[in-house]
């Protein structure tokens, strides 16, 4: 298993409890921490500042909180371009029909009432999630799609025929403003936050070498650099041409300069020269 497979293993789906009463918060928390990892919030101005910065997974909100009520915290995570699919579950001791109407109507998926039964809300939870989970894989897949369409003719068809037509002295030329197009696509689509150590950097080259269709993993990781084995070639399954080695190495180049002064990325084994797989071994050499 290595290590990026690992990680995966390990990650939980985030809950946003949100209520003004800390007793309430803990109850919750109690319930729900052993499966899930537990963001706390005390009041709405809160709810919404770590909806942005921690990115949850859920939210469960109490509706009567001073400042901002729970109807108007879900109302701005609805309309919210990149959170408007996040679950939303309203939790009240109010119980009347408008109540209820009130929550539909700003969005919530879910409402329970106080006392909170532990199963539903176990339930409820678990169900939204998977729900949300299935979501985010066809969007993932939607957007891995767009990607290979965008640059599947482009790279496939035309950079061969170019290699066919222009002087070996340029060759590198080409691969380099290749790389240069490839890696400003992939980071203005899909890069959303610069890396702060080298095993978040180590995961921002496969994320998004595998928007382009490709199965990278890490395999070794120190304070140095990394090792990164990739099982798919993101260019076709047939007739894969060496030149598109040194394309992804220009495209991981760009990518670690962008945090690292210099990088040095070796590759010890590739998938065109019938070796079955790709290794690439990453070093950063310079400041950040």
């Amino acid at each position: 298993m290595t290590i990026l497979e690992d990680k995966e293993n390990m990650e939980r789906s985030k809950v946003l409890v949100v209520d003004d009463q800390i007793a309430n918060v803990k109850l919750i928390t109690a319930i729900l921490k052993r499966d899930y990892e537990i963001i706390p919030a005390y009041g709405g101005l809160e709810a919404l500042e770590k909806v942005d910065s921690e990115k949850p997974d859920i939210v469960l909100l109490d509706v009567m909180m001073p400042e901002i009520d729970g109807y108007e915290v879900c109302k701005r995570i609805k309309q919210g371009e990149s959170t408007r699919f996040m679950p939303v579950v309203m939790i009240t001791a109010l119980s009347d029909v408008e109540d209820r109407i009130k929550a539909i109507e700003v969005g919530a998926d879910e409402f329970l009432t106080k006392p909170i039964n532990t199963q539903e809300l176990i339930t409820r939870t678990k169900s939204l999630l998977k729900t949300k989970h299935f979501h985010d894989q066809l969007i993932e897949s939607k957007e891995i799609i767009e990607t290979q369409n965008y640059f599947g003719t482009i790279l496939v068809d035309l950079l061969p025929y170019l290699f066919r037509i222009i002087d070996s002295n340029k060759k590198n030329e080409v691969i380099r403003q290749m790389g240069k197009q490839v890696e400003l696509f992939l980071r203005t689509k899909h890069f959303q936050k610069p890396p702060e150590n080298m095993s978040q950097m180590a995961e921002t080259f496969c994320i998004l070498m595998n928007k382009l269709g490709a199965n990278f993993s890490i395999d070794e990781i120190d304070d140095k650099g990394f090792m990164l084995l990739n099982t798919k070639c993101p260019w076709g399954d047939t007739n894969i041409n060496p030149m598109f080695c040194m394309l992804e190495k220009a495209i991981f180049t760009r990518v670690g300069i962008r945090l690292y002064s210099d990088i040095s990325v070796n590759i010890d084994k590739n998938i065109a020269n019938q070796d079955g797989y790709c290794c690439y071994k990453i070093l950063c050499i310079g400041e950040k």
